[in-house]
């Protein structure tokens, strides 16, 4: 290795290393620094990259507040799954569609397959336990979403892009909630992959059906003509109904549940009652929809947390006993 070769690879590993906040970084960033320059010199390149890349990826959730040891990144880590049947179910949903012969109703419409297909995958693997696996599906669905822009560019034109971008920028936030969620704690147990299972079927069913289904449109007095419920409208509309349980009993279950719980009750409670205040950005007319369903969560956590109460008091005492 040549001088300037090895000036480089120590910028680099000082780079890596100062990522870590500085308490963390006086204790331990030798002790980093050391076991990447060891990768380095025994592994091959790509290895060594792709440790920096994990090293670069603690000390940022560190500095975040979301490692595995804060209560923080035991939530994210817990949002994981639900952030991939959502990802996997919405882009079924669009690459179903998009294979179909549309509707005149329809009317013209592109779609970005290269950011759809590598969530069904990413789901397969988390289904089959192996997250890690599941992991690099997650990146290279990050890929294709940023290839997705300039494709559908060249495809569609300005609307073309118009079209694409707010879906592929949802799929690009779900997968910066896992890759952002510590890889020490994997949602491989049975609980995490049959929360998986069930979201996605709670989820992507109904919009495959729905998505594939044919109704007669009012297009006139007395005119009708076929078409099909817009994927993304549909998600707007299942989404909520499929999370509100789940967000229920997490609120119910953490630390502050019953605070939170009321403030998500009050929040939902205003939207619903001033929506042109509040929901005005939402897309399809969902706000209201989306507000009620947020209050009566709350509601229910906050049934759940006061009802579940008595049993862990019960359950302290008799450990202290």
């Amino acid at each position: 290795m040549t001088m300037s070769q090895q000036g480089a690879r120590a910028a680099a590993l000082q780079w890596v290393t100062r990522l870590y906040p500085s308490a963390y970084r006086e204790l331990h960033g030798a002790e980093v620094a050391t076991t990447l320059a060891d990768i380095a010199d025994g592994g091959s390149r790509f290895g060594a990259v792709r440790e920096a890349a994990a090293v670069a990826g603690h000390a940022l959730r560190m500095r975040a507040g979301v490692d595995s040891a804060r209560p923080a990144g035991r939530g994210l880590a817990g949002l994981t799954v639900y952030a991939v049947a959502l990802a996997a179910s919405l882009s079924a949903a669009l690459l179903a569609v998009s294979l179909v012969e549309p509707l005149d109703w329809d009317g013209e419409r592109s779609y970005a397959p290269l950011a759809y297909v590598p969530w069904l995958l990413v789901l397969a693997l988390l289904l089959s336990g192996r997250w890690t696996w599941a992991r690099t599906a997650v990146g290279v669905a990050v890929g294709g979403a940023v290839l997705s822009v300039p494709v559908a560019y060249w495809s569609g034109g300005p609307s073309g892009v118009s079209e694409n971008l707010p879906t592929v920028l949802g799929l690009v936030a779900a997968a910066v909630v896992v890759l952002a969620a510590s890889p020490d704690l994997p949602p491989t147990g049975t609980r995490a992959r049959r929360n998986t299972a069930l979201a996605s079927l709670a989820l992507g069913v109904p919009m495959l059906v729905g998505s594939l289904t044919t109704f007669q449109a009012l297009a006139g007095p007395g005119v009708t003509e076929s078409a099909r419920p817009d994927p993304v409208r549909l998600f707007l509309t299942v989404a909520p109904l499929v999370l509100a349980p789940p967000a229920a009993v997490g609120l119910a279950r953490c630390r502050f549940g019953a605070a939170f719980a009321a403030v998500v009750v009050i929040g939902g409670a205003f939207a619903y009652v001033f929506p042109h205040a509040f929901l005005t950005v939402v897309p399809y007319d969902s706000g209201r929809l989306n507000a009620l369903v947020t209050a009566l969560a709350g509601t229910a956590a906050l049934i759940l947390r006061f009802g579940l109460r008595p049993q862990f008091v019960r359950q302290r005492r008799h450990r202290r006993l």
